[in-house]
């Protein structure tokens, strides 16, 4: 489970992953295009080491960034203020005067 609200990593993450694999499984002749000795499987292999590495590589530096950030500005807020809500305790403004 992911807190994303945007839900980008499910649909682009798993998407593109799903896609790059299954690409693998067109590498037939006879189901569209082959490049040179390769068959599904070889190209199966290729396409599932190119998204390990993608996904390390994007693991690693989305890891790095978040401790960055977080040792210059902080990325958590304070339980105090999130029970107060982000808008009174951030902003002072309320969004709705009911």
């Amino acid at each position: 489970m992911s807190d994303d609200s945007r839900d980008v990593f499910d649909v682009h993450g798993v998407g593109g992953v799903v896609g790059a694999v299954l690409t693998g499984m067109f590498a037939k002749k006879a189901l569209g295009r082959s490049v040179g000795d390769m068959n599904i499987g070889s190209q199966l292999g290729l396409q599932v080491f190119g998204d390990v590495v993608t996904l390390m590589y994007s693991g690693i530096l989305t890891f790095t960034l978040v401790k960055v950030v977080d040792a210059l500005v902080g990325i958590c807020i304070t339980d105090d203020k999130e029970n107060t809500g982000l808008d009174i305790a951030l902003h002072n403004e309320r969004e709705f005067s009911l």
